[in-house]
Order: C-alpha cells, then sequence, then structure tokens
C-alpha cells in the first residue's frame, strides 16, 4: 500500500553527502558528472574556479562585475597557478567548459551554480522526466 502512495503523491527520495566547506565545489561537480563529464583535474580547475567567483561574489551582487573579474585574465591565470596548471591546459579546459555548456560567453551558465551558503545544506532536485519508448 506504501508503494501505490508514493506513487501517488509523487514522493521524492534524499540522500545526504556530507562533506566540508573547502571540498563543497569539488563535490558539487562530482555530482554533476554527468551534465559535463570533465576529467578529474578538469574539475579541479572548474571546482576552484567556481569557488573563485563564490569569494568573488560575496562583496557584490552586480553579475556583470562578477563575470568582469572572474574572466580576467589574472584571476584566471592565479587560479591556474594555485593547482599547478600551464596556461595551454588551462585555456584547454576552458574550450571543455564552452563545449559542455558550463561556461556561456563570459559568464558561469546559471544550472552548474549551486545556492551555496558556507556550513548551509545546498539541495538541488532531479527531475527524471520518464517518457514511453
Amino acid at each position: 500500500m506504501a508503494d501505490e502512495k508514493e506513487k501517488r503523491t509523487g514522493a521524492m527520495g534524499v540522500t545526504r553527502i556530507p562533506n566540508r566547506d573547502d571540498e563543497f565545489f569539488r563535490a558539487w561537480l562530482e555530482v554533476m558528472r554527468p551534465l559535463h563529464n570533465l576529467a578529474s583535474k578538469e574539475m579541479d580547475f572548474a571546482a576552484a574556479f567556481l569557488k573563485k567567483r563564490y569569494e568573488i561574489a560575496k562583496g557584490t551582487s552586480d553579475s556583470r562585475l562578477i563575470d568582469k573579474v572572474l574572466f580576467d585574465a589574472e584571476t584566471k591565470k592565479s587560479v591556474a597557478k594555485s593547482l599547478g596548471i600551464s596556461y595551454s591546459y588551462m585555456q584547454y579546459i576552458f574550450k571543455k567548459m564552452r563545449e559542455c555548456g558550463m561556461i556561456e560567453g563570459k559568464s558561469i551558465n546559471w544550472q552548474f551554480l549551486p545556492a551555496y551558503k558556507e556550513g548551509e545544506p545546498v539541495r538541488w532536485v532531479f527531475i527524471f522526466e520518464n517518457h514511453a519508448t
């Protein structure tokens, strides 16, 4: 009987993913891997880049300013340098991030931006639209 109730009410399963704040953006990208398919080192860079965006956004809510600072050559180089990534490999990673839709123009696609606040849980919902074959 419980199974029938779940079918009728659209019950939702919940899975908790424990992590520390300093690991959050990497864990976020791991969960989202089917949407971007980046390799491990590429995810390390993308996670550091998302974290940098979060840090910049602490000082302003102006998305154009955030993007301008984030996509500035010096900012990108400093993120790459902090991970020991060469400039040419960084360029390749940006190409991959554009190809998968993570970057659109000079902005991070909103679908890849978590509603993150330090110390608070982030909730994200997957909706699987099943269609008859």
